[in-house]
């Protein structure tokens, strides 16, 4: 199966929903959008941040040779710490006029292994990774019954009990619709306007040698939203909550039950979705 971890760790990566122009703008400043694939492990996170390795300044630091100039990058989220990436999305403005297949090219040869650029291309000029995108999908991994996570805990979340891959299903079930996201929200997220998001794809699916795949679509995310219901339906399965609660808190918009929040590992951020619309519950993404 090409969406099972492994295939993706090995580069198949799922499809972008990034509108890319058909050819270079001619004149001044040009917008170019990066379609990106990272391994979190061993950065920050992807905000710049004042003496550490980030992935947002890995990446403005390459550009910035290529282009000759300062770049600054917008992203489509920003990923904490070991959380991985196969289709983020970031854009920049520059005045280089260096062709954006070239520009391909040196961002292969000058950037780090864990950060690969798989596509670059102009778009319009209003165009805005995040404030346009429609929705995103996350990717979350879990290892139930795992004998040891010596070499696992990068890239899933390894646990040493069954789950009840039934009864998260069950969970997911209830809270599919319009979600108050600040249920599962750490505290002090900065929030401008609803926290309401509409959650249209929530699935748990089991992969091969064992691993659980949870899928989350929505219009939106808060910060560390998606860790701390992961970590809420982990407790689902393991029979701690029973599969109402989920849905319980979204309705409240608060944390009525105290619980883990998974860690950044088993976390991928899928896509971001701009020509089209976040998936339904049925449909593949």
């Amino acid at each position: 199966m090409a969406d099972t971890l492994w295939a993706r760790l090995a580069g198949a990566f799922p499809p972008h929903d990034v509108p890319f122009l058909s050819g270079e703008p001619t004149g001044g400043a040009r917008r170019l959008a990066l379609v990106l694939a990272y391994c979190g492990q061993g950065w920050t996170g992807w905000q710049v941040q004042p003496q550490a390795p980030t992935l947002q300044g890995a990446l403005e630091a390459a550009l910035g040779t290529l282009c000759d100039q300062p770049i600054r990058v917008h992203a489509a989220g920003r990923t904490d710490a070991g959380v991985h990436a196969w289709g983020q999305v970031a854009a920049f403005d520059t005045t280089s006029r260096l062709p954006a297949a070239q520009m391909l090219r040196g961002l292969r040869a000058l950037l780090p292994s864990g950060l690969w650029p798989r596509a670059l291309g102009p778009v319009a000029a209003e165009f805005h990774p995040r404030f346009q995108a429609r929705g995103k999908t996350y990717d979350y991994y879990l290892l139930p019954a795992a004998k040891t996570g010596l070499f696992l805990e990068p890239f899933c979340w390894p646990l040493a009990e069954p789950l009840d891959a039934a009864a998260m299903a069950q969970a997911l079930d209830q809270l599919r619709g319009e979600v108050d996201m600040a249920a599962f929200a750490s505290q002090g997220s900065e929030v401008q306007g609803s926290t309401l998001r509409r959650l249209s794809q929530a699935q748990v699916t089991a992969q091969a040698d064992g691993l659980l795949r949870v899928r989350l679509s929505a219009s939106g995310f808060l910060r560390h939203s998606v860790r701390n219901l992961v970590g809420g339906l982990v407790q689902v399965g393991r029979g701690d909550l029973e599969p109402a609660a989920l849905a319980q808190m979204a309705a409240a918009g608060r944390r009525l039950f105290a619980g883990p929040k998974a860690p950044p590992g088993g976390l991928y951020l899928n896509r971001a979705y701009y020509q089209s619309d976040p998936p339904e519950q049925d449909q593949a993404s």
